[in-house]
């Protein structure tokens, strides 16, 4: 019991720091943006990530009243199948050219909008609001996924305990961002972390059909030499165990194979892009 705890703790931690770090990353980034402006609009963006916040806490807790106690294993699968299929794509941010490009044009585009906007301090709170509320919605998704997973009521403690570490954390992250984000090596910190979004998409896929199969909508076909270890995802059967396995060959195909050629910026700090987009 004491390992399922500690690992739920790491997981819970782990996702939301992961996803925070993402928001502050890109908030920081717009920020900086403003800079130069003939008025300094950097206090929109946070107040439109703040919004943000409380706003996704609020659709957490109604999400999590609404399905997490009657929820059917049917619904609960869907929910950790999607978290699975999201974690696989978020894993691979800031992992080539390609996608750090398309982070770089974002908040290019983000700006420049917001500048010929008629209210720009109001398209600058919209563009911080609706960034970091889709990291928001991510973390849901997510966190449902793994209290699905959690039938222990002290796992449920742990993550919740890990969602305040991790708040914590985040907290000290932004305040050490904002002021040193000139010598912080973000995408190290990204390129890290996303082994671990990469080992909770295997979680929750095995977790997401075994709970299809237990609502009889996915067949089950057992196998004597697999246990079952459901803090893992882990359970004997053909579907879940190759499920997994797909996963872990895409996984290490995303990590492995080479998908253009590696640029340095990916780990340059959010001030540092954000001051050859203006």
């Amino acid at each position: 019991m004491t390992q399922t705890v500690a690992a739920y703790f790491l997981y819970s931690i782990g996702i939301l720091f992961r996803e925070g770090m993402e928001a502050i990353l890109v908030i920081v980034a717009l920020a900086a943006g403003t800079r130069g402006t003939r008025r300094d609009r950097a206090n929109s963006i946070y107040f439109g990530a703040a919004l943000a916040v409380i706003a996704s806490i609020m659709l957490a807790w109604a999400v999590n009243h609404l399905i997490s106690d009657d929820a059917t294993d049917t619904l609960e699968g869907v929910f950790q199948i999607l978290a699975a299929a999201t974690l696989f794509y978020v894993s691979s941010w800031l992992t080539s050219k390609s996608q750090f490009n398309r982070w770089r044009k974002f908040i290019s585009h983000k700006l420049a909008s917001a500048d010929r906007s008629a209210i720009p301090g109001v398209a600058l709170a919209l563009t911080g609001f609706l960034a970091v509320m889709r990291e928001g919605a991510e973390t849901i998704v997510f966190f449902q996924a793994l209290r699905n997973g959690a039938t222990e009521l002290a796992e449920q403690h742990a993550i919740t305990a890990g969602m305040i570490a991790a708040a914590i954390a985040l907290a000290g992250a932004f305040v050490i961002v904002r002021r040193a984000a000139d010598r912080i090596p973000l995408g190290i910190i990204f390129k890290a972390t996303s082994i671990l979004l990469y080992a909770m998409a295997v979680i929750f896929v095995g977790q997401g059909v075994a709970s299809l199969q237990e609502a009889s909508v996915v067949p089950a076909t057992f196998v004597d030499y697999a246990p079952t270890v459901a803090m893992l995802g882990l359970f004997p059967t053909v579907q879940t165990l190759a499920a997994q396995a797909l996963l872990i060959i895409l996984a290490g195909a995303a990590v492995l194979l080479p998908r253009g050629a590696a640029s340095p910026e990916l780990s340059e700090p959010p001030a540092a892009v954000s001051g050859r987009l203006t």
